[in-house]
């Protein structure tokens, strides 16, 4: 999803809109919806899950990412991940796991293959649900709850439930343990019932549940590998550390699965772990190895077999990791178990015999499991000499390490680091990013013939696959080639320099977003997951890219001006040709698609010269070129249009004495095939301006449109064709004409400014649309006062001469967009199509006006070309389709769609590297191979050097996400809203020298990433707040505000610093613009380092006794503060330059954020919620400035943003995820703020902003609040995982909608497909760790979107019959919204609810997601 990011102009059009939203009646209705989901994978689970698999299928991965669990399709070792189908969820997701299903006795095939397999999910909630994956709607996929229920954990209600950790479950999916932190493992079984039936119930029934309780807390728990001569034996084994006796356990449990009698859980011996072995951290079962696992502990790893538990052999074998890891705190995160190798014996000591190269095996001969099958040919070819098979195991470390450990069962262990690259000039060993917790093997590379056929001499490189997971990387699929031949006689420690190849990323990973801002057309967060540290920068909406750069020299030196116009058509024998009309000379140039070479076609050239063309291009009923001139019309016939004879110009009209062309286009009927010539004229017309006198005359101008018919045939006579003229009374601007079903329409504007919109047929015929560029008589005055244009309709007021004009049109809605000269675009929305040219002129009237400001360039439009079948052009429908999309140019570019609701939604595009604010005009390339029904190629030519540009432009919306190096880990980013340039506060790298971190302040250009200033801070001080204050009067200045916390070295004498800061500064910085040229050397503290164009200039500090942690500027002279656990204000003296306290107010607890509107001032607080002040200036010299509180919360929680949404209305968030709404008095006397909303997102949070990530033109909106006003406004949360989400006011009717769809959809229970996924009772509240904050006046759009996103249309019927109320709302709304008397009977009235509730959810989305 890519586009540019829109900054509101100023607050107090945001406050106005929530304003109109709330009202007296002190009500908030909100919808919650997700802009950017986080790219954090917390677990994931592989297995064949989607139904009807082939024998050789591939793989597919579930993942829960961020909210969502997303289903993803593995297309085979080494070549990528593919995201399929998501559903959200609705609390944290602990573990998956993939329940394989046994095997069938009698059919010897797993049980219900054809539907896929199961898997189980754990929440932090302590519901386990089993999911499958079944087809939706013929194609797609989706993500089905079957069955779900709750851990007791040896509690009958489960009301106190432990720390749930993760499942674990039997290799043969016959037992699901449930594993908590503490206490207790929790044993179902499961009774799996073979159904040939697709449609069904759960084929897994949970029969029995025990509960174990261990006596501790349990680091890790795993099920081992069965001995195949006992696969009805079951062994777990849990490493639990007993605090009463201070040690660490393994315990060892046994279970007999049988089909008749209850199963029974007994524990059968305890090893005590000796105390030089560090604490457990993993348990990995050795599938080579029944009843053998390797525990893997801080410091070391050791193989443990279920026998040694048994006898009580406490001397484990041990190999030591500290010198594969770095330093002490390196721990290790996630094991894979990959494939294994067959390695032989040595038949004479030194000397390696070539049986003693590896062979691979696939899987295990143990398990007859079909998800990876045995290699028959690889298993015969080790059983020629004797041998033996170790495991190969991968893990991953904090730090990024990889290594690899091959274990085999003598026993031995070699442990190998793995020190490769996820980039080529990155070494993932060197790196401070960190690996997440899932790391999955996804197969093994093909081994080539030679190397595996027996008594090859040949080295086997092998190529293990990967899908690994980051807690500060993207999650990629990653490629290990190993080429290790380890003797199975000795025990090593080694580091291979073989590469960790970075295959495709599949997933860009957000995390930790700190602090998140909204800039110029960009959104920036600080993450320090990098080790040089980078800013990452988003950009949303449709993705533009040079695809080539066109330089003609040739015939070019009468023309290099700027190109006025542009033309592109097919010769049909000579193929792609392209027209440029510059300032002396129109150019003509030939395309050839084989070569793609660019050259001048000299034979269209030479019948340009001296003409100045108004349009050229094919007609092809008359298979001809038809030109249009100053002076006259022409047509070529293709036919005679070579290189070697130019052709011949037919003459098909002239202008009359005093007129002279000044547009000119061409248009076809789709019915009757039937081709027009339109021509725009004006005309010098003689006046008299006194009657009594006859020698007394003016010149006046006066415009008309002729449309001329083209013949069918040509030949060399007097043609007979129909013309159609109508004047107007001022001269045209644009000119633009289409063809709609059986009609065609002329398009024309005014300099007056007028619109006319015409129909031709025999003639042209008004359509009753000639209106002047004004507000209708009915406005409001808020609307009148938003569009500000009505007020400058002078004839002759150039920026306001209407530029171009295009109808955007489908089946239900039509739309014009008018585009004027000074960057405005004007959307008039119509009731009535203009499709149906009989209808009544009453109805075709303007329903809407907006206006923005899209540019500073005049504005165009350009068609989006569709692929017609040959044999269905004249499809009216098809007609129909290609006039509902258009690009937009004004210097940037925008998409303009429509959809079937007549909402036009104009999304920005974003240039790959290539900035698109010069861009003049574009071209579709008609005919262009290569392109996608997403992706089309078009012609652009810019201001930059006038060049020729071929650009490819994607028509899905997508999100571009780079990074922008600073060379330290950012924490703080501002964007300084006049030179949108970002202010960056980092920590850089400690070094051995430097025990202390330090702070430095970066200023960069977020286009091109080029670093303006920088400037270090004293050691041990960190950045906590950062604001810009612009002072504008005499002299402007830029000042850039730096709250910092100081924190001393500890105390104990292991170096470092404290935790809590004891004192903070204040620092002010000017950012001025410099043409000073320095070279770069080290900045010293407090001094910037310029290298060109902009410079931090110190001017001063103030020292505070606690860390100044937010920071905001109250109008041009005052400063408000949060230190410590008070706030002040500050007043500038620019003489003196120096801030000046005025008054401060005592708080009981730290201060977190500030807000200011007006002279009141919103303070978020740690433990006390917000805090409501007002600051009163003294009104003489005698007098003194006040800071007083008026309110407060009732109840406190730790407030991490809060800002005002309007007069009445502050928004805050919890740093829990928890988003309230808290109503001011209007009494002064009431203290305690009034709760109004809220609701949950599940996960931390850090900032709220106000303004919308993409670019989106305003658009009016039933189901928003503020849709009265024309504005549109949002609220922008961000939390930690490095999701974005977005906070809508809508109507109390809306929201009384959705809220009954949400009853309607929990009511039809967990076994349909509207209920919500891992929920207690229903409840979709995404809180965390039980918290009692209540949720109201909120709706959450995931689960609302799931009624158009999850349920099929059958399904969407049963949830809305189920709800009379429901239909009762979506049938008054839907009547309140349409002007047309429908007959609601019970069946239409049930379909005119599905749609209307559909159409209402996809409009609230759309105004969320990019």
């Amino acid at each position: 999803i890519c586009a540019s990011i829109f900054v509101m102009s100023g607050f107090a059009s945001f406050a106005t809109a929530w304003e109109a939203s709330t009202g007296s009646t002190r009500k908030v209705r909100a919808y919650l919806g997700q802009t950017l989901n986080s790219g954090l994978i917390k677990c994931a689970a592989l297995g064949k899950l989607r139904p009807d698999h082939s024998s050789g299928g591939e793989l597919d991965m579930l993942a829960a990412v961020g909210s969502l669990l997303c289903l993803f399709r593995v297309d085979g070792p080494g070549m990528g991940v593919t995201n399929v189908c998501s559903t959200p969820v609705y609390s944290n997701i602990l573990d998956i796991v993939c329940l394989h299903a046994p095997v069938n006795s009698q059919t010897q095939t797993p049980i219900n293959e054809h539907r896929g397999e199961l898997c189980a999910v754990l929440s932090e909630n302590g519901v386990v649900a089993l999911v499958r994956v079944e087809r939706f709607n013929a194609k797609g996929y989706r993500i089905r709850l079957l069955s779900e229920t709750r851990a007791f954990m040896g509690l009958e209600d489960g009301s106190c439930l432990r720390m749930l950790r993760k499942l674990v479950v039997d290799p043969l999916s016959r037992v699901i343990c449930l594993v908590s932190w503490i206490d207790y493992i929790e044993f179902v079984y499961l009774d799996w019932i073979d159904s040939k039936s697709t449609r069904a119930p759960c084929p897994v029934t949970l029969d029995v549940r025990l509960n174990v309780e261990v006596g501790g807390a349990i680091c890790d728990a795993a099920i081992l590998t069965p001995a195949k001569a006992e696969l009805q034996r079951m062994l777990l084994v849990a490493a639990v550390v007993d605090g009463q006796r201070q040690s660490v356990f393994l315990h060892l449990y046994e279970s007999w699965i049988r089909p008749f009698g209850s199963p029974l859980v007994a524990l059968l011996a305890k090893l005590p772990l000796p105390f030089s072995m560090t604490t457990p951290l993993h348990i990995v079962p050795l599938p080579e190895h029944p009843e053998c696992f390797l525990l893997v502990t801080e410091s070391e790893v050791a193989f443990v077999s279920a026998l040694q538990i048994l006898s009580g052999d406490v001397y484990l074998y041990r190999q030591n990791l500290t010198q594969l890891l770095s330093g002490d705190c390196d721990l290790v995160k996630a094991f894979s178990v990959a494939g294994t190798a067959v390695v032989s014996h040595s038949q004479t000591a030194g000397i390696e015999s070539p049986q003693s190269r590896r062979t691979i095996v696939p899987r295990s001969p143990l398990l007859d499991s079909w998800l990876y099958p045995p290699s028959s040919e690889a298993r015969r070819s080790s059983e020629v000499v004797a041998s033996q098979v170790v495991q190969k195991v991968y893990l991953t470390a904090q730090s990024g390490a990889l290594l690899l450990a091959t274990v085999s069962s003598r026993p031995s262990i070699v442990l190998t680091k793995v020190s490769g690259a996820l980039q080529s000039t990155e070494d993932v060993s060197q790196t401070r990013a960190s690996w997440g917790n899932v790391l999955l093997f996804l197969g093994a590379e093909d081994l080539a013939t030679e190397a595996a056929r027996p008594g090859s001499t040949t080295s086997v490189p092998v190529s293990d696959y990967f899908f690994a997971s980051g807690d500060s990387l993207d999650h990629s699929v990653i490629r290990v080639t190993d080429t290790l031949t380890p003797d199975a006689n000795a025990d090593t420690t080694a580091e291979t320099k073989a590469p960790t190849q970075l295959v495709c990323r599949v997933l860009a990973n957000q995390s930790p977003m700190i602090d998140f801002m909204l800039g110029s057309n960009m959104a920036y967060w600080t993450s320090g997951r990098n080790p040089g540290g980078a800013i990452h920068r988003a950009q949303f909406g449709h993705a533009t890219c040079v695809e080539e750069l066109i330089e003609i020299t040739d015939g070019m030196t009468e023309g290099r001006a700027v190109t006025f116009q542009l033309w592109h058509f097919t010769l049909p024998l000579v193929g792609p040709c392209l027209v440029l009309q510059r300032a002396q000379v129109a150019v003509a140039i030939a395309i050839d698609e084989e070569t793609g070479e660019w050259q001048v076609y000299q034979a269209l050239q030479q019948m340009l010269v001296g003409r100045c063309v108004l349009f050229i291009g094919v007609v092809e009923s008359s298979d001809s070129v038809l030109c249009v001139s100053s002076d006259c019309v022409e047509i070529w016939p293709t036919t005679e249009l070579s290189e070697n004879s130019p052709a011949k110009p037919l003459k098909l009209a002239s202008v009359q004495p005093g007129e002279v062309f000044t547009h000119g286009t061409a248009v076809t009927s789709l019915q009757s095939g039937r081709s027009w010539a339109i021509l725009g004229i004006e005309t010098l017309v003689d006046e008299r301006t006194e009657p009594s006198s006859l020698g007394s005359h003016s010149k006046r101008r006066q415009s008309s449109i002729r449309a001329i018919a083209i013949p069918d045939k040509l030949d060399l006579g007097e043609f007979e064709h129909a013309t159609a003229e109508m004047q107007f009374a001022h001269e045209l601007s644009c000119l633009r004409s289409l063809t709609l079903g059986d009609n065609i329409y002329v398009a024309v504007g005014t300099y007056e400014p007028r619109l006319h919109v015409l129909r031709l047929d025999t003639e042209l015929v008004s359509m009753g649309l000639d209106l002047p560029l004004s507000l209708p008589d009915d406005t409001s005055k808020a609307s009148r006062k938003d569009i500000d244009w009505a007020e400058s309709t002078a004839p002759n007021h150039a920026s306001q001469v209407i530029n171009d004009i295009y109808i955007l049109c489908n089946t239900e809605a039509c739309s014009i967009l008018v585009g004027l000269r000074d960057g405005t675009l004007l959307q008039l929305a119509l009731d009535g199509l203009l499709a149906a040219g009989t209808m009544d002129e009453e109805r075709r009237h303007i329903a809407n006006v907006t206006r923005d400001i899209v540019g500073k360039t005049p504005v165009r439009f350009a068609s989006v070309p569709v692929d017609t079948p040959a044999d269905n052009k004249s499809d009216a429908n098809y007609a129909v389709a290609g006039n509902q999309r258009a690009v937009i140019v004004a210097g940037s570019m925008f998409i303009a769609d429509l959809k079937p609701s007549g909402q036009v939604v104009i999304t920005a595009c974003f240039g790959d590297g290539q900035p698109l604010d010069r861009v003049r005009f574009v071209l579709p390339a008609i005919g262009k191979a290569d392109t996608s029904d997403t992706t089309k190629l078009y012609y652009a030519v810019d201001d930059t050097n006038d060049a020729l540009r071929l650009l490819s432009i994607g028509f899905v919306p997508q999100c571009h996400i780079d990074e922008l190096a600073i060379g330290c880990e950012p924490r703080r980013v501002i964007c300084d809203p006049e030179t949108n340039l970002l202010v960056a506060a980092g920590v850089l790298a400690q070094s051995p020298g430097t025990p202390f971190p330090t702070s430095c302040l970066t200023v960069l250009d977020p286009c091109d990433g080029r670093i303006h200033a920088e400037c270090r801070l004293r050691p041990g001080e960190l950045v906590h707040a950062l604001e810009t204050w612009h002072i504008h009067g005499s002299r402007s200045y830029r000042y850039i505000c730096v709250g910092t916390g100081m924190y001393p070295p500890t105390s104990d004498g292991r170096g470092g610093t404290s935790t809590r800061a004891k004192s903070g500064r204040l620092i002010i910085y000017n950012l001025k613009a410099t043409k000073r040229k320095s070279q770069p050397k080290a900045p010293t503290t407090d001094q910037s380092i310029a290298s060109s164009g902009y410079e931090l200039k110190y001017v001063w500090e103030s020292e505070r006794e606690g860390p100044v942690s937010a920071l905001a500027h109250l109008n041009d002279k005052y400063l408000v503060v949060a230190a410590g656990s008070s706030c002040l204000v500050l007043k500038l003296d620019v003489v003196q330059r120096r801030l000046i306290e005025c008054c401060e107010i005592a708080l009981r607890f730290p201060a977190t954020s500030l807000h200011v509107r007006e002279s009141d001032i919103v303070v978020g607080s740690q433990r006390e919620g917000v805090h409501v002040l007002r600051f009163t200036p003294a009104t003489n010299s005698d007098g003194y400035d006040e800071l007083h509180m008026l309110h407060s919360a009732r109840y406190g929680v730790y407030t991490a943003d809060v800002c005002y949404l309007s007069g009445d209305l502050v928004l805050g968030v919890s740093s829990d995820g928890y988003v309230y709404a808290m109503g001011i008095p209007s009494h002064l006397g009431e203290f305690a703020l009034d709760y109004i909303m809220g609701i949950h997102l599940g996960s931390e949070c850090t900032r709220i902003r106000l303004g919308s990530p993409v670019r989106r033109l305003r658009r009016p909106e039933q189901a928003l609040a503020w849709s009265a006003g024309n504005s549109d406004s949002r609220v922008l949360i961000n939390t930690v995982d490095g999701a974005l989400w977005t906070l809508l006011g809508i109507t109390d009717d809306a929201f009384e909608l959705l809220c009954q769809l949400e009853t309607a959809m929990v009511d039809m229970g967990p076994t349909h497909a509207a209920y919500p996924l891992l929920t207690v009772g229903g409840s979709i509240s995404r809180a965390r760790r039980n918290s009692k904050l209540p949720v109201a006046g909120a709706v959450d759009g995931a689960f609302s979107a799931t009624f158009i996103k999850g349920l099929t249309e059958a399904e969407q019927y049963q949830v809305v019959r189920s709800s009379p109320e429901l239909q009762r709302l979506a049938l008054q709304l839907f009547a309140s919204s349409d002007s047309q008397s429908k007959c609601h009977t019970e069946p239409d009235g049930v379909q005119i609810a599905v749609e209307y509730i559909a159409q209402l959810i996809h409009g609230l989305g759309q105004a969320c997601v990019c």
